[in-house]
Order: structure tokens, then C-alpha cells, then sequence
């Protein structure tokens, strides 16, 4: 990015103290890490629950930082911009460097299949344009009030398109993020139990998920998925605004007509392409139709879309096959954890040929009910033949008790995979899922 320091105090709505020479300096970079700062760099303060940014500007300063943005009075610190509110600072610079940029943007949310469903979007325009450096993509979960401007603030005049993802775990974080990306497409993968803790029931998330489309451009199309539970709701919120639905069924304007022998042929606005998806199980089959439809929107063509789509063999942490011990298959999908996503894991391991063995953590931010649905996961494991089940994890010892069988309940994953060790063969297929905070990729690590 290029950008006078007196734009963006402008900007910020921003009070400057300093050398006012410095006004008329172009910024190229910004940061809110006093580590990576640079020689003319900007450095942002922000505050979180475990730490205060504004307390590390004056070392940003002496790294080489132009100036400063901090929300509280830091003394003796020279060339600041005072502002209220450092993340709303951030969300204005990024909103004013997108807009310059003028490039077509994909925003994408939902509470399964966001950042799968980024990186088949990601393939197919990478294949379209020719190279993946002229696709800005948001990096992991840069997907809140913080991690979408950051990735805004990336984008380079070389870019063509931009594609990013939006999370949220409080209500009208979707609409403050779609407002300040103004998308040409806007994605809704699927509603479910993902943060239901902070909403109460699926209808407030749906709700919330809504809120992607009040950022939405005039000429935007929105793209739902035509088989959720939520649909009119969803699509009620897209009042005014071209839709265009996917799922497996007619219904949908992209949709699969049928498949044999792992190649689908899916029917489009556009006509008939037949794709090979390589990411297991149905889930994925429906994150390729909501990129395939959000690629049709962009105006890509059939071919590129085939091609983007099948060069996509796993992404890291969700279903990635690895080798593990003794030769095995290690299913690692170790990202994340919620009801609908479990399920479709266990759908994943049930289809497998060979000794199957699930290892599991808690599933986190489902509130009141979270007791119940690890339950349901119990009796859901239940219906499937699956050799063995071992979990640690205080929630997750009700999917024990409640699976029944080869269950074992181990209070550590030390334990966990001190015992799983002397079961696996070269023959087994092991699942490895849990949410984010079980780190259940430390028995990934181990097994590998």
C-alpha cells in the first residue's frame, strides 16, 4: 500500500502530535506487532483481553515506525495519532485502500466449510488468471474485526481478485466486516452449531451469517445454499439483491446431476461440467458447488473452474491425509470442532476400508446445550462401525459413555496417545478431531 500519513489521519478522524513534516511521508506498510515493524512503517495499536498494543508503540517508534496510532495518551511517545478506538481506526484505513483497489471480492461465510470453500474459490481464479500471486487470499483465520482489514491492507496492484473469509462470534461483526470489504459475491456456506453459545439458537447465527449481505455491492449476487434449514431466511436477507443457490438437488441452480465413479457432473447457469472433487466426503462435494457458483458469478469460465477445483487435494487441517505410525492413514481435521462437522468426519472414517479408529476432544462455544450435543455425537458414533474410540477432554467424555463399545476416556492426551499407540496396524484409518483449543494436532504430531 502507498499512502500519506495526513490521509490516513484523516482518515481516523485522528488528533496528530508531532513533526508535522512527517504528514506528507507515504506509508507503505502497516502493523500492529512491534516485531515486525519496519523502517517507516505505521504501527497500530490494539487492544485485546490479554494485551494492550498502545503499550509497545514507543518500541515500534524506535524500530523505525513513522508514527504511532494509539487510543490512550502513551507519554513521552512523539508523532501519535490519537484516536477512540484502535480496531475502528484499522477498519477505516482498510475500508478507504479496498475501495481504491477497485478489484472484485469474494466474502465468505458460514459455520462449516468457510476456509475450504476459500481455497477452492482461491484455485479456480488462480487457474483463470494464471497465477496465485494475482489472487489475494485472507491467510488462516484472519476472519475478524482485525485479521479482514490486515488482509485488505495486502492487497497489491497486481492483484485481479481478492477472496476472503468472515467469521464472527457476536452479532453484527458480519455486518461491520461486509461493509468494510464491499463484496461483488457473497458466500453463505451453511448454518449450523458453530459459536451457538454466543446466539443463543441456529436462527440467531442464521441471522448473524445474514449480515454478509449488507455490504454486498448494488450489482452483487449473494450465493446460498438451497438445501439449508435456514434458506428463506437467508434469502429474505438478500432482499433486492440477485441470488444464486447451490446444493444437491434441482432445486439449486448449481447442483449435481449425478456421479460415478468419484466424478460428478454438475449442471450451472452456464451448462454442464463434470469434476472430479478429491476432498472426501459429501460436505465437500457442497463447499465445491457454493465455489463453483461464486466462480460462475465472477464470470469465470467452465473450464478453469474444473481445473481450479480438481487441483485442490486437501487443505491443511481439515480432512488432510498423512502417513502415519506403522504406515496408517492419519485423517487429520484437527482445525476445528462443531456438531455438523464431527458428523461429517465420522461420515468420512465410516466410508473407509480398513480398521477404523476415531480419536476425539471436546467440541468448544456451544453454551447451554453442550452436555447434549456431545452426546448426540455419542450415539451418532453409535450407528457406525468403527473398530475403535478414544477422547479426552471433560465434554468429550459424554460422546464416550453415550457411544458405548470400544470407548475408552482418557484424562490427558498423553495417556491417550500412549495407549492408542499400541492399537494402530498398518491397516488401521485414524480420525484425529477436535476444536481449536484441545490442540488435538499434538496427537497428530505424535502418530506421525
Amino acid at each position: 500500500m502507498r499512502i500519506t500519513l495526513n490521509k490516513i489521519k484523516k482518515l481516523v478522524s485522528g488528533r496528530y502530535y508531532g513533526d508535522t513534516a512527517l504528514l506528507h511521508k507515504t506509508i507503505k506498510n502497516i502493523s500492529i506487532n512491534s516485531n515486525d515493524i519496519k523502517n517507516n512503517d505505521l504501527f497500530l495499536g490494539i487492544k485485546g483481553e490479554k494485551f494492550d498494543g498502545d503499550n509497545f508503540a514507543e518500541i515500534a517508534i524506535k524500530k523505525g515506525a513513522l508514527a504511532a496510532i494509539v487510543s490512550k495518551d502513551v507519554k513521552n511517545l512523539e508523532n501519535r495519532i490519537m484516536v477512540k478506538n484502535g480496531r475502528e481506526a484499522l477498519g477505516k484505513i482498510a475500508q478507504y485502500w479496498k475501495a481504491q483497489s477497485k478489484i472484485p471480492l469474494v466474502a465468505i461465510t458460514g459455520s462449516n466449510g468457510k476456509t475450504t470453500t476459500k481455497e477452492m474459490i482461491g484455485s479456480i481464479i488462480s487457474c483463470y488468471v494464471g497465477s496465485k500471486l494475482k489472487v489475494l487470499m485472507s491467510k488462516g483465520n484472519f476472519n475478524n474485526d482485525i485479521g479482514l482489514p490486515l488482509s485488505l491492507l495486502n492487497i497489491k496492484k497486481t492483484q485481479k481478485f481478492a477472496v476472503v473469509e468472515m467469521g464472527m462470534n457476536h452479532k453484527g461483526e458480519i455486518k461491520y466486516l461486509s461493509e468494510i470489504a464491499k463484496p461483488d459475491v457473497a458466500v453463505i456456506t451453511n448454518i449450523g452449531e458453530a459459536h451457538i453459545e454466543f446466539f443463543g439458537s441456529k436462527a440467531g447465527i442464521a441471522k448473524a451469517k445474514s449480515e454478509i449481505f449488507s455490504g454486498l455491492k448494488k450489482n452483487g449476487i449473494a450465493i446460498i445454499n438451497r438445501e439449508d434449514e435456514f434458506y428463506s431466511v437467508l434469502k429474505t436477507a438478500a432482499l433486492r439483491k440477485k441470488v444464486m443457490t447451490f446444493g444437491l438437488t434441482s432445486k439449486s441452480d448449481v447442483y449435481v446431476k449425478k456421479t460415478v465413479q468419484g466424478i460428478s457432473q454438475i449442471k450451472t447457469p452456464k451448462g454442464i461440467v463434470e469434476i472430479k472433487v478429491k476432498l472426501k466426503g459429501e460436505h465437500n462435494l457442497k463447499n465445491a458447488l457454493a465455489a463453483i457458483a461464486a466462480s460462475i458469478a465472477l464470470k469465470i469460465p467452465l473450464k478453469a473452474i474444473k481445473r481450479g477445483i480438481e487441483s485442490i487435494k486437501s487443505v491443511h487441517g481439515r480432512l488432510e491425509l498423512k502417513k502415519g505410525l506403522r504406515g496408517c492413514i492419519l485423517i487429520d481435521d484437527t482445525y476445528n470442532a462443531n456438531p455438523a462437522s464431527m458428523r461429517a468426519a465420522i461420515d468420512v472414517l465410516a466410508n473407509q476400508d480398513c480398521e477404523k479408529i476415531l480419536i476425539i476432544g471436546d467440541m468448544g462455544e456451544l453454551g447451554k446445550k453442550e452436555v447434549e450435543y456431545h452426546k448426540s455425537i455419542g450415539a451418532y458414533i453409535k450407528k457406525n462401525k468403527i473398530l475403535e474410540v478414544v477422547g479426552t477432554g471433560k465434554l468429550t467424555k459424554h460422546v464416550i459413555d453415550h457411544c458405548k463399545g470400544n470407548a475408552k476416556w482418557f484424562e490427558d492426551k498423553k495417556a491417550l496417545i500412549n495407549y492408542i499407540k499400541t492399537k494402530i496396524k498398518k491397516n488401521s484409518c485414524v480420525l484425529v478431531k477436535g476444536s481449536r483449543f484441545m490442540k488435538m494436532e499434538e496427537v497428530v504430531d505424535a502418530l506421525t
